[in-house]
């Protein structure tokens, strides 16, 4: 686990720390009477938890509408029977910020495969009209360019039957990244 707390020295028994834990990948605030030595064989082992993105989908945040059902969404299919998923890894993203209630390090980019069906959590999670998929960009890469049109036809069956996110139709999210503006030619004015 991770300790994050007030600096200085320890003035009451109240101080609150931050503690994550890195073999589960949740955090909780807890008080300093709840803090101990970790054991020298337990401190050097590597951390079991992963903090991971699902690759080429974009999924609501829990504040945001559909989030909440997203997350119970992805809960279910992870946690909430006896099926075994690979995870692979798309991409990684090394910028190493932290994110909320998360963690920090790198963060895996995955899609996660079904091991008996080989149907993905990220087609399934676009297929219930939970998630969308990114935009392609002229710079990706012919392997991102192919998973991202293999997975539009998952997307197209949510638009097509109005789910969730898409209930009124294709509307564009206003929070989506502009294209880079192109660069005017011509010399002086």
């Amino acid at each position: 686990m991770i300790v994050s707390g007030p600096r200085g020295g320890v003035v009451s028994v109240d101080d609150k720390f931050e503690v994550f834990y890195i073999d589960y990948g949740n955090q909780e605030v807890v008080p300093y009477s709840r803090i101990r030595p970790a054991s020298p064989s337990v401190s050097s082992s590597p951390a079991l938890a992963q903090l991971c993105s699902l690759a080429y989908i974009k999924v609501p945040g829990l504040e945001d509408d559909y989030g909440q059902e997203a997350a119970e969404y992805l809960s279910e299919c992870l946690l909430g029977n006896s099926k075994q998923y690979r995870a692979m890894i798309e991409e990684r993203d090394t910028t190493g910020g932290k994110s909320k209630g998360q963690g920090t390090g790198t963060v895996f980019i995955v899609t996660l495969v079904d091991a008996e069906t080989e149907s993905s959590i990220n087609a399934a999670m676009l297929e219930e009209g939970l998630a969308r998929l990114e935009r392609s960009k002229r710079w990706d890469t012919n392997e991102r360019k192919t998973a991202l049109q293999n997975l539009e036809q998952f997307q197209e069956k949510a638009k097509k039957e109005r789910l969730r996110l898409w209930q009124y139709g294709d509307v564009e999210s206003d929070e989506e990244e502009p294209a880079p503006g192109a660069r005017k030619t011509g010399g002086r004015r």
